[in-house]
Parts: structure tokens; C-alpha cells; sequence
């Protein structure tokens, strides 16, 4: 992956039913990696992070989270067709209660949200679903 000290954002992220993730928030890809079940998860950096305290377990600001698709053919490497439904990951908090948590490479995580990338800022204030028609 790139550095992205100074560059663009790979892809823009928001979601409808998750106040955290409401506003749009800048992605950066860091590294893909896999898990028991899949190989598709996504590491990426988000600005700005999601503020300390709005997420139930965590006291610190989270600047990073991972993603994977939620529809079976979608892919993010690379992304062909916008925007991606996926789900947003964190990694499990201990005494916190989890329907379901999946070890990775990385460690367990849990699935946090629903959201959509989108290619732009604007497609994703908008929650553009044709933003990757033509």
C-alpha cells in the first residue's frame, strides 16, 4: 500500500445507522489480510478518527478499522463497482459481549457496522448509490 502522508484518499466511508460512521470520513488502505472464513479484509486509516467514548469499550479516538464486503462478489482488491457495501470491524474489547467474533491475522475482531466506500467525498455526503454507474 502507499504512503499517504500527503496523498489522496484511497476511498471515502459512511453509514446510514451508525452514528459514529454517519459523516463522511477520508479512508486510507494500510495493508489487506486474512482471516479462517475470508481474505478480504482491509486495514484502513480514517480521518477524521471516530471520537473517544462513541463507541461502546473504547476510551481512546479510533483512527484505524477494517473492512471487508458484505455482498458475495464484491471485491476490494481492486474495487470495480461503487459504492462497496461492507462491514466495519474493530478488534474485540475484553467484557464486552460479541455475537460473533472472528480470528485473523491480525487478531479477533467483531463487526461493528454496515457502511458503503465511495469514490468521492461528495458521492459519499450524498450516499450516492449510482455514484459507480456511468
Amino acid at each position: 500500500m502507499k504512503n499517504h502522508e500527503s496523498d489522496k484518499p484511497d476511498f471515502y466511508m459512511s453509514a446510514n445507522e451508525y452514528d459514529a460512521l454517519e459523516k463522511p470520513r477520508k479512508c486510507y488502505a494500510i495493508r489487506r489480510f486474512s482471516g479462517k472464513r475470508r481474505d478480504n479484509y482491509l486495514l484502513i486509516r480514517i480521518d477524521p478518527p471516530i471520537a473517544p467514548g462513541e463507541v461502546e469499550g473504547f476510551d481512546s479516538e479510533i483512527s484505524e478499522v477494517i473492512v471487508a464486503t458484505r455482498h458475495q462478489g464484491a471485491t476490494l482488491f481492486p474495487i470495480s463497482e461503487w459504492p462497496v457495501y461492507v462491514h466495519v470491524a474493530l478488534p474485540v474489547v475484553p467484557g464486552r459481549h460479541y455475537r460473533t467474533v472472528v480470528s485473523t491475522q491480525i487478531g479477533d475482531i467483531a463487526a461493528e457496522a454496515w457502511a458503503r466506500l465511495y469514490p468521492t467525498e461528495e458521492d459519499a455526503r450524498n450516499k450516492n448509490h449510482d455514484c459507480g454507474k456511468k
